[in-house]
């Protein structure tokens, strides 16, 4: 819902964050600005849709995300992808895209209808209807993803203009089961990469997408991190039999 005063002046937001929600999610959007940090962790790759938005693959297993752990934290040592980050806020715009709203998740475990009976929740308005500092941050936060996600749409466009993606096939042997394989993504064909023409490279270096171009290609060795995720999971699996 977008948060209003007069409609939402006592509600809240508990200061806790707690990863759950994504557990079942094995594909996180991603933004440009993250590739250089998140390929360190995570195989990018891109969604077989319009604007070809980059992923990052977080599990092998339908509905398994090997990053949260039983309690709800997210794995040590790992990059939260911002997607994640910002729940349960999100940022919606006017409909002549001149104002940017702060909307919620009323479904979230984070959000109280009312915060005065709440020992562990931050009111998101002060009295006379000013956003409080969590509200303002949140928006902060939102605003900066939305801007970002405007860029990573802009670089999903070229890579489509370009044919530089090909299908995503990922086979592989998981130690609790039979062969696997991983496919309905898109990643950059490297080969149709070296064949840019010299203009559209200098271009493309000018607006940083070749460098985006070689995070993508190199976060393709992250997909060792799902595997011996998986099996560091199976294992715990088979302890608890």
């Amino acid at each position: 819902m977008v948060l209003r005063f007069e409609e939402h002046g006592e509600v809240g937001i508990t200061a806790t964050a707690n990863f759950g929600f994504a557990r079942e999610a094995v594909a996180i959007p991603l933004c440009v600005s993250e590739f250089a940090i998140a390929m360190r962790h995570y195989p990018i790759v891109f969604a077989m849709e319009e604007s070809a938005p980059p992923i990052a693959l977080v599990g092998v297993r339908r509905d398994d995300n090997l990053f949260v752990a039983h309690d709800g934290n997210w794995h040590p040592g790992a990059y939260v992808p911002a997607y994640v980050r910002r729940y349960p806020f999100i940022a919606t715009e006017s409909q002549d895209r001149t104002r940017q709203f702060l909307g919620v998740d009323r479904g979230s475990d984070r959000f109280v209808a009312h915060a005065a009976t709440h020992h562990d929740a931050e009111r998101l308005f002060h009295v006379d209807g000013e956003a409080s500092t969590t509200a303002q941050s949140a928006m902060a936060f939102c605003h900066a993803y939305h801007a970002d996600h405007a860029a990573t749409i802009a670089f999903g466009r070229a890579l489509i203009e370009a044919k530089l993606l090909s299908p995503y096939h990922a086979r592989f042997q998981l130690p609790d089961g039979p062969q696997h394989q991983i496919n309905g993504f898109q990643s950059i064909d490297e080969q149709a990469f070296r064949a840019l023409p010299a203009n559209a490279v200098a271009d493309w270096h000018a607006k940083g997408w070749l460098d985006l171009v070689t995070l993508q290609l190199a976060s393709q060795r992250s997909f060792q991190n799902l595997l011996d995720l998986n099996a560091q999971r199976a294992n715990e699996r088979k302890a608890l039999a």
